[in-house]
């Protein structure tokens, strides 16, 4: 077997869900395959997590309420239609990270979009969050290019 380095600790221990690194600094289009939750193992015990998984991909996405909410704008609230829809996902350490400057998975739009789609929402306890979902280049595989132009804004005082 032939050594290889990483620059990244989560790609020193992969699992069977997708990481920021493994996106680096790529943007990815792929197809929705299927929708479920599934209770997993956490610090707080076993809690039920939305898992996306994708066409010809092993690691599923655990879905934060962000990113299913920019797919409910994309793709309507009824979670079968989006099963065969095309998502561009992108890391980035700028939208909500669950701890500050923490690379996390986002949505960055959809080739399935004709036009920008503008979103927000208001977490508990937090500044409402606005963000504009992109149409993208209808190819699977990485994007390449900035990940962070995505226009995404919390909104204080809100």
């Amino acid at each position: 077997m032939e050594a290889r380095h990483v620059d990244s600790f989560d790609l020193l221990f992969p699992g069977r869900f997708l990481k920021a690194a493994d996106l680096g600094t790529a943007k990815a289009t792929v197809q929705i395959e299927d929708v479920w939750i599934e209770a997993l193992e956490g610090e707080r015990g076993a809690e039920d997590k939305v898992l996306v998984s994708f066409v010809n991909k092993q690691k599923r996405l655990v879905l934060a309420k962000i990113n299913g909410i920019s797919l409910r704008a994309m793709f309507g609230a009824n979670v079968r239609e989006w099963i065969g829809k095309r998502v561009t996902l992108y890391a980035t350490a700028e939208i909500m990270p669950i701890r500050r400057g923490e690379p996390c998975i986002r949505v960055w739009g959809s080739p399935e979009l004709g036009a920008a789609v503008p979103v927000e929402w208001k977490p508990a306890k937090r500044n409402k969050v606005r963000w504009v979902l992109q149409p993208t280049v209808a190819q699977s595989g990485p994007q390449n290019g900035p990940a962070n132009t995505v226009s995404i804004e919390e909104v204080e005082g809100e």
